[in-house]
């Protein structure tokens, strides 16, 4: 056998060589990876299950669910939408004693921010027309809940209160990690007639109300309404979260804290009574 000979038969020794070695190590370390990739699997599910089983034990089961006018109350599910990082949710250390903004401090504040009371519901047609008052009925950052003794009308400068107050409610949700949810606005602008007939219904009613001026409206903190693309009157509401409602208040103290508005808790009323600074 030639030199040239012995030369290729070595070449084809080394390469079959270097092929069932590659080979046999591509199917060790198949073996190998997918021993290992089963246990991250199993780490992984047992610490998501882990987590999940976490954020129930921080939840209320009691105050978390969702309800209709018709129909009994179901249980809501997880309010939380993230297992990550999230802010802490503090609330106020009293809804009454840092929201104590009764009717003769709100009162000068809407007599000079508002417009003048309004005696029928044929004169705030007149205002919206001079765009001394603007329709809050369509918002993306609040709902308007169905009004038996108010109309939806603020001075404009509410309205853009009542805006920040949405916005930074939704936004205020997203960094804790929570569902999104719509403010429920529950009364606006009342006029001399609605006055009267609500002073009938309720003797606790005062006849000089803050919300004749177009600077005040109540904000339910009992009712919240879960965004999820699809609103429609009558849906169900998120009802009697403490959860939610302690970031409605952080909000509104804030706002409150940069003199932005008054804010009144109102225990029998279910809301906060809240006027334009």
């Amino acid at each position: 056998m030639s030199d040239k000979d012995k030369r290729v038969v070595r070449s084809k020794r080394k390469f079959i060589a270097f092929f069932v070695v590659s080979v046999v190590l591509f199917l060790l370390s198949k073996y190998a990876l997918g021993i290992d990739t089963s246990l991250y699997y199993k780490n992984d599910a047992a610490e998501e299950q882990s987590s999940h089983t976490s954020l129930t034990d921080v939840l209320d089961a009691d105050s978390c669910r969702v309800t209709s006018e018709k129909e009994e109350s179901p249980a809501a599910g997880d309010l939380f939408v993230s297992t990550g990082y999230r802010h802490e949710i503090k609330g106020v250390w009293s809804y009454d004693k840092c929201f104590p903004d009764l009717n003769d401090v709100q009162i000068k504040s809407a007599k000079k921010n508002g417009v003048s009371p309004v005696t029928s519901r044929r004169e705030v047609a007149r205002l919206v027309n001079s765009h001394k008052l603007v329709d809050i009925s369509s918002s993306p950052f609040y709902t308007v809940d169905d009004l038996s003794h108010s109309m939806p009308y603020l001075v404009p400068e509410a309205q853009h209160l009542l805006n920040t107050i949405g916005l930074n409610f939704l936004d205020s949700l997203r960094m804790k990690g929570l569902r999104p949810h719509m403010l429920v606005v529950t009364s606006v602008l009342r006029t001399g007639d609605d006055v009267r007939r609500l002073r009938k219904k309720n003797g606790n009613a005062t006849k000089n109300s803050c919300h004749c001026y177009g600077t005040t409206v109540d904000v339910s903190y009992n009712r919240f309404v879960p965004v999820d693309g699809h609103h429609k009157a009558g849906m169900a509401h998120t009802r009697w979260n403490e959860t939610l409602k302690q970031v409605l208040s952080e909000v509104l103290r804030d706002l409150r804290d940069d003199d932005r508005c008054y804010v009144k808790y109102e225990l029998k009323q279910g809301c906060y009574h809240l006027t334009l600074r």
